[in-house]
């Protein structure tokens, strides 16, 4: 039996009934190929609108308790992935959804996942100086770093901020002293896309 789920914060398009949210999981667990916390599922959906919390935290439940979905302790974290049952349930209903709400699903988790790395690897530092601080921005790659750049802000709080809005989002710190160097337009996309 096919249930209305509770649709606050999802678009039009998203999944509507707790059937729908049940088989996007399968279908996310088993296209991940990778244990994922419920968190990072969670915020890969709904920053999307894909699904409602509360609709998406008991569609995992129920399918835990199913036997569909089971827990694996990975690095400390208590990580989703699919037992057979629950693969079998993937291949068998994953077109039942529609194929734009799969596929941005699963570019939504890949590119938190690859945001996350990125925040991860990015460093911003700073060091107080007689007459203010000395602020190194860096964004490493293999081999030579993409950036790297030290400079001074005269307090501490402009410091803070600074580095809230780099590790939150290097690439535009990156694209933006790129375009002003060049003359050009401030790019679009990844930072690889520009090399």
């Amino acid at each position: 039996m096919e249930h209305n789920a509770f649709t606050a914060g999802v678009k039009p398009g998203g999944l509507t009934t707790d059937y729908e949210i049940k088989m996007l999981v399968c279908y996310l667990l088993h296209h991940l190929r990778e244990p994922v916390t419920f968190e990072r599922l969670s915020f890969a959906l709904q920053s999307e609108n894909l699904v409602n919390y509360f609709e998406l935290a008991a569609a995992v439940g129920n399918l835990i308790g199913a036997g569909s979905v089971i827990i694996k302790n990975v690095d400390g974290e208590e990580r989703l992935t699919l037992s057979d049952l629950g693969i079998k349930t993937a291949l068998v209903f994953e077109k039942s959804l529609p194929l734009s709400v799969r596929e941005q699903a699963l570019r939504s988790y890949r590119e938190n996942m690859l945001r996350r790395r990125i925040e991860q690897r990015n460093t911003a530092t700073y060091e107080k100086t007689e007459d203010g601080y000395r602020m190194t921005l860096s964004i490493p790659d293999m081999g030579t770093d993409l950036l790297n750049m030290t400079f001074f802000v005269p307090t501490q709080a402009r410091c803070e901020q600074i580095r809230r809005t780099f590790i939150q989002d290097p690439t535009v710190v990156y694209r933006a002293i790129i375009s002003i160097l060049t003359g050009e337009e401030i790019m679009e996309g990844s930072i690889y896309d520009q090399l």
